[in-house]
C-alpha cells in the first residue's frame, strides 16, 4: 500500500496536469455512473410499482373480495424501495469514499513529505539527474547521501547572495560535493536592486572554480524596482564580468514565467536553467540546458525536500559545460 501511495503523490510531482486530469476525470466518471444508477433504480421502482398497481387493479376487478390479500404485496414494494434506496446509499458512500483518498493523498503529502522514504520514481527519466541545495537543507549527511537511490549526478550549490551575504553552509557543501565524486556547481542568488558589480565581485571572492567544475551561475528571480531595463543591464553587466574572468558563458537560472515575460530575448545566448514545476511538456518551446522539474525530491542524508533537476543531454554532453584547464588559461 506505501508503494502505491508513493507512486501516486509522485505521479502528481512529475505530471500533474495529467494528475489532476485523471482526479477530475474519476469524478466526473463516478457522477456519471451515480446518475444512470440513480435512474435505473427510480425505473425499475416504477415498473416494478405499475406492475403491482396493474395486477391489483385487475385482480379487484376479477375479485374485489381478495383486497385485503394483496396488502402484502404492498409491504414488499415498500421492501424493493428500502433495498433500492440502501444500494444506492451504498454507492454513494463508496464515491465520496474514493474522492476522500485521492484528495487526502494530496493534501496529506504535503504534511508527510519530510518524514517517509526516498522517492525516485521522480528523479527516473531519460535525462542526466542533480539536486541543488542551499543552507535551508541545513546540514547535509553526506555518507548517508552517497546510499541515494537517486542517480544523482550533479549538485549545484548556492554561494553567495547579494553584494556581500554569503550562504552559511556553502563552504561545507563545496567540499563535500567535490569529496564524494559529485560534479559541482556554484549559484550566485542576485539580488536586483544591488549593484551588479559589487554582486560579482562576491561571489569572485567567496568561489574558486576548478577544473571539472560546472560554468558559474546566476540564479535571477525577482524585477528591480528600477524597472526591467536597468534589471537587464545588470543582469547581463554579471555575466559580462564572469565571462571575462572565466572564459565560458555562465549558465542563468530563472523562472519559466520569468523568462518569458522578462528576459526572453536578452540571454538567450546563455545556457539556460528554467524552473518550472507544472510538468516537463511546459518546457517544449524553451531551449533549455536544464530544468528544475520538481522542489519535493526525498533524497537520504538531507532532512527537508530538495529540488529536482534534469539535465537535457548526456555526460558526455554535460562535460561541455564544466570547467578545463583551456577555459581558464
Amino acid at each position: 500500500m506505501k508503494q502505491i501511495y508513493y507512486y501516486i503523490i509522485d505521479y502528481k510531482e512529475i505530471h500533474p496536469i495529467k494528475f489532476w486530469s485523471i482526479i477530475i476525470g474519476v469524478i466526473i466518471f463516478q457522477s456519471v455512473i451515480f446518475y444512470i444508477i440513480n435512474r435505473l433504480l427510480k425505473s425499475t421502482r416504477k415498473i416494478k410499482t405499475n406492475k403491482l398497481e396493474k395486477e391489483k387493479k385487475l385482480q379487484i376487478e376479477a375479485k374485489p373480495e381478495i383486497v385485503e390479500d394483496l396488502e402484502p404485496s404492498k409491504e414488499q414494494a415498500i421492501i424493493n424501495n428500502s433495498n433500492s434506496s440502501k444500494l444506492l446509499i451504498g454507492i454513494i458512500t463508496a464515491q465520496i469514499a474514493i474522492i476522500i483518498f485521492l484528495l487526502g493523498i494530496v493534501f496529506f503529502y504535503e504534511k508527510t513529505a519530510d518524514n517517509i522514504s526516498e522517492n525516485p520514481s521522480i528523479s527516473s527519466s531519460e535525462y542526466v539527474f542533480g539536486i541543488d541545495v542551499s543552507h535551508y537543507q541545513g546540514k547535509i549527511d553526506w555518507n548517508e547521501l552517497r546510499t541515494s537511490h537517486h542517480s544523482i549526478e550533479f549538485i549545484f550549490i548556492r554561494a553567495t547572495m547579494g553584494v556581500d551575504d554569503i550562504d552559511r553552509c556553502f563552504e561545507r557543501n563545496w567540499n563535500n560535493a567535490k569529496a564524494n565524486n559529485y560534479i559541482r556547481g556554484a549559484y550566485h542568488y542576485y539580488r536586483p536592486n544591488e549593484n551588479s558589480t559589487k554582486q560579482f565581485e562576491n561571489f569572485k571572492s567567496v568561489v574558486r572554480l576548478e577544473n571539472g567544475d560546472f560554468f558559474p551561475v546566476l540564479d535571477i528571480e525577482k524585477e528591480s524596482r528600477f524597472g526591467r531595463e536597468k534589471l537587464r543591464e545588470g543582469v547581463l553587466n554579471w555575466l559580462k564580468l564572469a565571462e571575462e574572468e572565466y572564459g565560458v558563458k555562465p549558465i542563468v537560472y530563472t523562472g519559466l514565467k520569468f523568462y518569458q515575460h522578462i528576459l526572453k530575448g536578452h540571454i538567450d545566448d546563455y545556457p539556460l536553467w528554467i524552473a518550472a514545476y507544472s510538468g516537463k511538456h511546459r518546457l517544449k518551446p524553451v531551449e533549455w540546458t536544464f530544468h528544475q522539474f520538481s522542489e519535493k525530491v526525498r533524497v537520504k542524508g538531507i532532512k527537508s525536500t530538495v529540488d529536482g533537476n534534469d539535465f537535457k543531454g548526456d555526460l558526455i554532453e554535460l562535460n561541455k559545460i564544466r570547467i578545463t584547464n583551456t577555459n581558464t588559461q
